[in-house]
């Protein structure tokens, strides 16, 4: 069968990016080494990602769209109803529910990053927000912060089963589509996938003027 290009290189390299950041800032937020100076940059560098990505999301390629794969919860019900079937609907880019899923994950990591500027170690490193909010408040963000990386390491666990769950019992390569972009065409489908300039740019130069502001700041 012939393939056709899905997901270009701002969604692949984007994914990867987050697979490594996040590994890195699991191993050093849950290291008793002290790494705290590489997981406040780690944390710095997933947080310009996300933005980016996000930003793609509006602006991007066809299938990197929000509003080509967000389907709502309806759809995902339907859909996990075929799977249990045996006989699940075929789609080219992310399916309903693993579309509920990107956007846990994108909202679930936003908020890890998000309380992580305002966290501190209370003796040496100071996230740069960290002075803006009342010692209560930065205790409230510290807590959320604590505790979310297991949810996201438990969110994670499930999305690598159900890679493996495509991959494996519906045939569905999905890891090297996320590699080369590109997917098996077994139906018509609906637009050609052009990746568009000025939403590369916009995207990204987001992304980096938000990370060389966080940089500049101190901690």
């Amino acid at each position: 069968m012939k393939s056709t290009l899905v997901w270009d290189w701002p969604v692949r390299v984007s994914h990867w990016l987050m697979v490594v950041l996040f590994s890195g800032l699991i191993f050093t937020g849950k290291s008793n080494a002290d790494y705290m100076q590489y997981h406040f940059y780690m944390g710095y560098g997933l947080s310009a990602v996300i933005i980016a990505r996000v930003l793609y999301g509006f602006y991007g390629s066809y299938y990197a769209r929000f509003s080509q794969f967000v389907k709502g919860p309806k759809s995902a019900f339907r859909f996990a109803m075929s799977l249990l079937s045996g006989r699940p609907k075929k789609y080219i880019g992310h399916n309903p529910v693993g579309a509920l899923m990107v956007v846990a994950l994108l909202v679930a990591l936003t908020v890890q990053w998000g309380t992580g500027l305002f966290n501190s170690d209370e003796v040496f490193w100071f996230g740069p927000f960290n002075t803006l909010i009342s010692e209560e408040w930065v205790s409230q963000l510290a807590s959320i912060h604590r505790f979310l990386p297991d949810i996201l390491l438990g969110m994670v666990a499930v999305h690598v089963l159900a890679v493996f769950y495509h991959e494996l019992c519906l045939k569905e390569r999905l890891i090297n589509a996320m590699i080369h972009g590109r997917k098996t065409k077994t139906e018509s489908i609906p637009a050609t996938v052009k990746t568009p300039r000025w939403g590369v740019i916009f995207s990204l130069s987001m992304g980096i003027a938000w990370l060389a502001a966080l940089w500049m700041m101190p901690i």
